[in-house]
């Protein structure tokens, strides 16, 4: 069920995770691409990153989808599922690092990832909006500016 009252999780945001927020450099929210397999949870995590004051730049639940989401470019972060059709896609992983791509994955799965991928934040599902807000801001830092607070608020 969504939200009556839009950008109601972005205004808790900060009370929850306890970090300020501040300016972005184009004033607009971060754009994230949700990469998950399973359609209803990319609608639930789309849905969550929205509540939460962010907007999502597109969906992909198959590897080939991913590919295409990649080559626009119109992404700020990407959550990405550790296991997309039954595999581990390392090479994924791999390059959103080459790019400079803040990423993390989002996984339901107990078992560690890839040695060399150790730093990546994971975000273990199921997972609470309070968790999803304080991963976000790791990666991209608030949706929410200071001014954009003020008028909501």
């Amino acid at each position: 069920m969504r939200n009556p009252e839009p950008g109601f999780l972005a205004k808790a945001c900060d009370s929850v995770v306890g970090l300020p927020a501040s300016v972005t450099a184009s004033n607009h929210p971060p754009r994230i691409l949700i990469i998950e397999d399973e359609a209803l949870i990319s609608v639930m995590i789309e849905e969550m990153v929205q509540d939460l004051g962010y907007r999502v730049s597109g969906i992909a639940n198959t590897m080939a989808m991913a590919r295409e989401e990649f080559a626009k470019r119109n992404y700020d972060a990407v959550l990405l599922d550790i296991n997309i059709g039954g595999r581990y896609h390392a090479e994924t992983a791999d390059h959103l690092l080459g790019w400079g791509i803040p990423f993390a994955f989002v996984t339901g799965y107990d078992y560690l990832v890839d040695p060399r991928h150790e730093k990546i934040p994971v975000l273990q599902k199921p997972f609470e909006p309070a968790h999803l807000c304080a991963l976000l801001e790791e990666l991209v830092g608030p949706a929410v500016s200071a001014a954009e607070q003020v008028q909501v608020g």
